[in-house]
Formats: structure tokens, sequence, C-alpha cells
């Protein structure tokens, strides 16, 4: 989601000096001026206990500042309303609207990203009035009072506030697996036995951090969609957001509770969709894991075994003689010169294999990728014609990744179910595809008759024989849009033609 930039209400007083209450009038300029930023700043942002002890105190202080200028305003409508008893128009007008060519109350600047608070400073209108902003103030003040009884129920909890502030003393869920994810970036050294076990190693500790993050994030999201509770919803926000900040910003009509963390505003609804996405990357991440983890227990266990200097050394020693000592290593020589052809074999081999790996993880991931973009391409119906054919393409492509995967690998298995679900998905689609084709093609013959059957209608007599033909191809315009099944992409364009086509119909049978 998008950062808000820092919003600017802007107050331009240009006559005050007439104003009949001056004095009174500069001061309300003066509270006016204040109000971007006490309303701005008309938020919880949470932390331990000694932070929210300072947020009541701010708290405290802005809602004395709203109530002094929701008191000026009001004191403001009552000298209007006086003025306006004794004649003077330029008052009277000042109680409708605070906005006038001369003197305005402008409503904050907003840009797209800051739409969720947009109501919070109301900026609905081009004039604001006294009453309106009155009324603003009043649910500001309201806000602020809730924010308080929400910072005081959080300091009565002992056992709350501890782990509210264990929580925001650890990196954000998100960062966490973004450092699990980097270091998940192996390239695996095959054929250096030290590099490869200390890989392996550390393939397995991020495995198991990885579980880890897997069950806290199930169980703060679950928490978050489960409750309607707001401190349990800040608890376990708190433990996704950790020392990234959190910041209970508002509560909009039409979005519920608003918070903030790491510059970033958000609605809660569209938290807990992005925790749902999260929870998607970290399963695909574990799975990639797995893979790599047995990658690495293959390159391991194919590692060429050497015979070593020691047992060289042993042999030596165990001759007894010199002749059978020249024996001996007449021997040695031939059986290592044998050992040396195997293991250049059983290199080339492990080569092999090794490439057959890589080729079928690199398709895998490849295809899944193509998968994920077809699957998201079609999410939304109906759709053009152009997006299925792209969907279709993508499922192709996927298909054909993984049928030229070799066979024997870890992720053979992987790959066979994969490959039958995304034939799957290429059938059906293909069947869309085809259905999106027929029905644009009987849009596209049924309007060329029908333009056909208007010019027969606009040049004929409409006692020429040739009119029959005109009805004839406007009913088999009709005919080619009865046909066409709804649902389709073309379908609203299919249903308003019809109808036109068989009103014309009508009045043609009708003469």
């Amino acid at each position: 989601m998008r950062s808000p930039s820092r919003t600017v209400i802007l107050i331009v007083w240009h006559n005050l000096s007439t104003h009949p209450q001056g004095v009174f009038m500069a001061n309300l300029e003066k509270l006016l001026h204040e109000l971007t930023k006490l309303v701005e700043s008309l938020k919880l942002t949470i932390g331990d206990s000694h932070a929210i002890k300072q947020e009541i105190i701010r708290l405290n202080f802005i809602q004395e500042k709203l109530r002094n200028l929701k008191s000026a305003i009001a004191e403001e409508l009552a000298v209007a309303k006086i003025n306006s008893s004794v004649g003077s128009a330029a008052a009277g007008s000042t109680e409708n609207s605070l906005l006038s060519s001369d003197s305005c109350f402008v409503a904050p600047l907003l840009t797209t990203g800051e739409k969720f608070i947009a109501e919070k400073f109301g900026t609905g209108a081009n004039k604001l009035s006294f009453n309106d902003l009155e009324a603003k103030i009043s649910r500001w003040l309201e806000w602020g009072e809730l924010l308080q009884t929400i910072s005081e129920d959080i300091l009565s909890n002992a056992q709350f506030i501890n782990q509210l502030s264990s929580n925001i003393n650890y990196p954000s869920l998100s960062s966490q697996f973004q450092k699990l994810e980097a270091k998940l970036q192996i390239d695996l050294a095959y054929g250096k036995s030290r590099v490869l076990q200390q890989q392996h190693q550390q393939i397995v500790n991020s495995q198991e951090e990885l579980l880890q993050l897997q069950q806290k994030s199930t169980e703060v999201f679950e928490n978050i969609k489960n409750t309607q509770n707001i401190l349990l919803i800040l608890l376990n926000l708190s433990a996704f957001c950790g020392n990234s900040g959190l910041e209970l910003e508002w509560f909009d009509d039409e979005y519920g509770f608003i918070i903030s963390s790491g510059g970033n505003c958000q609605a809660l609804a569209d938290i807990i969709y992005e925790c749902e996405l999260f929870q998607e990357k970290i399963h695909n991440l574990i799975v990639d894991t797995k893979i790599l983890l047995e990658q690495a227990e293959i390159a391991l266990n194919n590692l060429p075994k050497h015979p070593t200097i020691a047992g060289l050394r042993q042999l030596i020693a165990d001759n007894k003689t010199q002749k059978f000592f020249a024996l001996g290593v007449s021997v040695l020589v031939l059986g290592f010169s044998t050992w040396t052809a195997t293991n250049y074999i059983m290199h080339i081999q492990q080569e092999q294999k090794l490439k057959q790996e890589k080729t079928s993880v690199s398709n895998l991931k490849s295809a899944q990728k193509l998968g994920m973009e077809a699957a998201v391409l079609v999410q939304k119906t109906p759709l053009p014609l152009k997006d299925w054919q792209q969907a279709q393409d993508k499922w192709q492509q996927a298909v054909k990744l993984l049928e030229s995967s070799p066979q024997g690998t870890s992720v053979s298995s992987k790959v066979q179910t994969q490959l039958a679900t995304y034939r799957g998905n290429y059938t059906t689609i293909s069947k869309r595809v085809n259905l999106e084709k027929n029905a644009a093609s009987k849009l596209e013959t049924a309007d060329k008759l029908a333009q056909e059957a208007a010019f027969i209608i606009k040049n004929a007599p409409k006692e020429a024989v040739i009119m029959t033909q005109a009805k004839e191809k406007l009913q088999e315009a009709i005919n080619l849009l009865k046909a066409i099944p709804a649902g389709t992409f073309v379908s609203p364009q299919v249903q308003e033609k019809l109808a036109t086509y068989q009103q014309k119909y009508q009045e043609i049978k009708g003469e």
C-alpha cells in the first residue's frame, strides 16, 4: 500500500481586519492554523508502558486543543447569528460557509495513497461550513477519547503490555522472511566436500527457522481474522510489524480500522489479505527449501571416495619382504590406475545427474511461475479474448517445460503431479478461448448482417421485394446473437444489440 505524504490543510484569511469580532477572529485563526497538526497527530503509537503513558499525555493535550477550537467555533456561530439579526449580511453568510472569495478553510489536499484517512479530514466538498467543521471536531474528539480508552486498557493489563513490549523489540515477520529468503539463495558447490557440508547445514538451519516463522505467522494471522477485539488485533499486529512500528490511525466508516506501519497506511481488511499472500510465500519457500536440501544431500552422497595417505602408508608397512613389497607396489599401482578410471567415469555420471537435477528444478520453478501468472490473469471474469489467449499461452509453456524435465530427479514426482494439473488447466482454458472466439465471431457476423439490413431499409422502397432480404438478414443476426452463451466477454453487447435488432425487426414486420 502507498505511503501517505504529509497532509496539508491550508487556511487563508484575507479580510480578518474587517470582521466585527476582529480580536476573536485572530484567536480563531490561530486555532485553525494548528488544526492540521492536531488532526494528523490524533493517532495512537503502540509501544511499551512508558510510551503508552506518553501517548495518553499527548492525546489529552490534543483533546484540550480541539475542545478550545470547538468552543471558539460555537462562539463564532453565536456572533454570526447576532450580527445576522441586526442585518449584517457578511456575518450571516459566515454561518453558512467558512469559505468565501476572501476567507476560506481549504480541505486537505490528499494524494490517492491517502484515501483511507480522507474522511478523517473531510475532503468531500470544496466548502466547509462552521457547522460542518464543528461536527468534524466532535468526531475527532470521540476518536481521541477512544484512543485514550484503548491506551488505558493496555496499561491495565500487565501480561498484555509485557507481550507487546516483547513483540516490538523483534524484527517484523516480513523482515525475518526476507532474511531467510536471502540466506537460501545458495548455489551448491558440487564436488567441494567441505563447502557442501557447510551449505547443507545452513539449509537445515534455515529450514527450521522457516517452519518456526510459518507457525508464528499462522498463529498471528488467525488471531487477527477471528477476533473483533481491537486490543487483541493490536497485540497480534505488533507481532507482525515488530520493530517497524505500529500506529492506530483512524476508524473509517467504509474501511474500518486504519493501521500504519513502516510508512505504509492500510485498512485492516487489506492487511488480512496481504497476510494470506504472505502465508503463501512462506509455503512456497518451504517447498523450494526442501528441494534444495534434497539436492544438497544427493551432491554429498555422490562425492568421490579418494584413498587416504594414511591407508597407503599402512599398506606399505604391512609388506614383510622386499619382493613382496615390490609385488604389493605393482598391485597398488595397477589398482590405483583402475580406481582412477572408475572414479573418472563416476565423476562424469555425477555431473550428468547434477545437470539433470538442475534442469528439472529450474523447469519446475519456471512452470510454477507461469502457472501462477496464468491463474492471476483469469481470476476476474469476464475477460477479453486476448487475456484468455495470454493465459492459454502461459499454461502451454508451463506444460512444455514440465514435459521436457529429465526423469529420476528429486522433483520428478512433483513435476508429474504439476504436469497433470497444468494439462487439465490448459484443456479447460483452451475450451474457454474457443468459446470466446466463437462468441466474438458470431457478434461480428451479426453486426455485418444488421448493417446490411439497415442499408436496405434506408435506401429501398417499403414495398420493394428486397425488403424481405432485410428482414431475413435481421432474423439471421438475431439468431446468431441468441446462440452466444451468457457469461462471455461480449455478452453485455449481445444483450444490448439483440434488443435493438428485435425491435427493428418488429418495425419492418409491422410495415
